[in-house]
């Protein structure tokens, strides 16, 4: 799960200040005919004793996964997985969490055979088949759909490229998810931007500015040991006004 390598204390997710469903109120100034959702900046201390050293990004990854599973899930649920992460494999385990990995949307398994509550699915975006049609993105966030209850989110994990540089870049990638999740009946309520901190301890920006988003991408956070990384997680509940 690990986001760009840009090269140049456990707590329970439902009572943390990132917790989905707390209010916030738009902006007086917001007049883009978009959905404005708060966001959050998360800067992990990518210090990890327990993954490889030449394992580039591996000790952000790990802290992500396990930041994840701690704030998303209590204890008897379980974790989706669309992608068979090792790093979120392991954290849900650790956590006495149970974990499932689906390796295509269409073959979901029998939903009856899930025995314990689904509290967190996670994609990751783009996915691994380049081959990515308006279609094919409805059919992952309507597998993610089936899946929910009133109690569970959907985090789609979008790796971007920078501004100016190969690849697509953050705001073409959320024109392509934002309308195919909201057909699927899914509502975008959070935007999480992951980042590796300097070895200081994981630090968290609650109701960030999309200026202190963008920020917190670049390459301004002084990693004397090495890149830095980001993803932005997409945080998604399902639509109450459809019957499940």
């Amino acid at each position: 799960m690990t986001g760009n390598d840009h090269r140049s204390s456990d707590q329970n997710s439902h009572d943390s200040p990132t917790d989905p469903h707390d209010p916030f109120t738009v902006p007086a100034d917001v007049t883009e005919p978009v959905v404005v959702v708060p966001i959050t900046v998360w800067r992990l201390d990518d210090r990890d004793g327990d993954q490889p050293a030449t394992d580039a990004g591996a000790g952000f990854a790990s802290r992500l996964a396990r930041r994840l599973v701690l704030t998303y899930t209590r204890q008897g649920e379980t974790v989706v997985d669309f992608d068979a992460d090792r790093h979120l494999r392991d954290a849900t385990t650790a956590a006495s969490r149970s974990y499932l990995a689906i390796a295509r949307p269409g073959e979901l398994p029998d939903l009856d055979t899930i025995t314990d509550p689904v509290s967190l699915v996670i994609v990751r975006w783009p996915r691994q088949n380049p081959t990515r049609t308006a279609a094919s993105v409805a059919d992952l966030f309507t597998a993610c759909r089936l899946i929910m209850n009133a109690d569970t989110c959907a985090i789609a994990a979008v790796s971007s490229a920078e501004p100016g540089q190969p690849g697509t870049v953050y705001a073409e990638h959320l024109a392509q998810l934002l309308p195919a999740a909201q057909a699927a009946g899914l509502t975008h309520v959070l935007q999480i931007v992951a980042v590796n901190g300097p070895g200081t301890g994981d630090q968290f920006l609650y109701y960030a500015t999309r200026a202190e988003a963008d920020a917190a991408r670049s390459n301004d956070q002084n990693i004397p040991d090495g890149p830095t990384y980001h993803i932005d997680l997409l945080v998604f509940t399902a639509d109450q006004s459809r019957h499940d």
